[in-house]
C-alpha cells in the first residue's frame, strides 16, 4: 500500500509498506519496508552482534586513531544484483519482500556502533543516540492508503501546490482565510445560518489591521484579538 508522507517541514513524498493488521474498517497498521541489513561488525551481522559485557585491554600501540572494531558490508548476492525493484510496481515489492531482499524496517538495527574507552580499557557497544527516534511502522487511516503509486503521488502534488498557493498569498489574504476557517467551524458546531456567518465576517473585516487579527471559537462564540494582545474578545452584533 502507498500513502503520502509528510516530514512536518513542508516536504511530502510517497511511502510504501505492507499491511500487518487492520484494527477496524478505518484504521490499518502498516509495516514500513527497507533493504535488508548488510552491515557486519567484526564479521558478525550487526543484528546479531552483542555489545561487549566487560572492558578489554587496549591493543599494543593504541592511539586515538586506532580502529577497535571492523565495520564492513555483506556483498549483494547475484540474485539481488540482477533484481530490478520498481517501487511503482507492487508486484516487484512483494517479490523482493518474499525473497528477503527487503524486510520489515523494524528488523533493521538503526543505532550505531561506538567504542567506550576509559582507564579500565575499552568496549565495543551498540548505542542509540539520544536524539534518534526512528519510526518503523504506523497506524494509518484506511482512506489515506492507495493501491497505486500514482494515486499517492497525486496527493503529494496537491499538498505541494497548496503550500505554493499559501506562499503566494498576501498577509491580508492569509488572515482572511484564517477568519473564514474559524467561521466555517463555528457554523458547523453551532448550526448557524449563512446570513449569521456573513454578519460576523463583515464585522471582523471592518476592523483595522486585518493582518494582525486572530480568531477562535470558545464556548460556542466567535472570539477575536490582535496577535500581540493576550485578551480574547467576544463579538456583539447590534444589527
Amino acid at each position: 500500500m502507498y500513502w503520502c508522507h509528510s516530514d512536518g517541514g513542508g516536504k511530502y513524498s510517497v511511502k510504501y509498506g505492507i499491511i500487518e493488521e487492520q484494527y477496524n474498517p478505518t484504521e490499518v497498521f502498516i509495516q514500513f519496508l527497507a533493504p535488508r541489513e548488510r552491515r557486519l561488525v567484526n564479521g558478525i551481522s550487526i543484528n546479531k552482534f552483542e555489545s561487549d559485557g566487560k572492558y578489554k585491554k587496549l591493543p599494543n600501540g593504541w592511539t586515538y586513531n586506532t580502529d577497535l572494531y571492523e565495520l564492513t558490508w555483506e556483498p549483494l548476492t547475484e540474485e539481488e544484483k540482477n533484481f530490478k525493484l520498481d517501487i511503482k510496481d507492487p508486484a516487484t515489492i512483494k517479490e523482493a519482500f518474499n525473497r528477503g531482499f527487503i524486510v520489515k524496517d523494524e528488523e533493521i538495527y538503526h543505532g550505531t556502533i561506538v567504542t567506550d574507552v576509559t582507564k579500565d580499557g575499552y568496549k565495543v557497544v551498540k548505542r542509540y543516540p539520544s536524539w534518534m527516534h526512528h519510526i518503523c511502522n504506523a497506524s494509518i487511516e484506511s482512506w489515506d492508503l492507495y493501491y497505486t503509486y500514482e494515486e499517492a503521488q497525486k496527493i503529494v502534488n496537491c499538498n505541494l501546490q497548496e503550500l505554493y498557493r499559501q506562499a503566494a498569498l498576501s498577509d491580508y489574504e492569509w488572515s482572511v482565510e484564517q477568519i473564514d476557517k474559524t467561521l466555517r467551524w463555528w457554523q458547523y458546531i453551532t448550526n448557524q445560518s449563512d446570513l449569521e456567518v456573513q454578519a460576523y465576517r463583515d464585522w471582523l473585516l471592518r476592523r483595522d489591521n486585518i493582518e494582525d487579527i486572530e480568531t477562535r471559537t470558545f464556548g460556542g462564540q466567535v472570539q477575536w484579538k490582535y496577535w500581540k494582545n493576550q485578551r480574547w474578545n467576544n463579538i456583539e452584533l447590534t444589527s
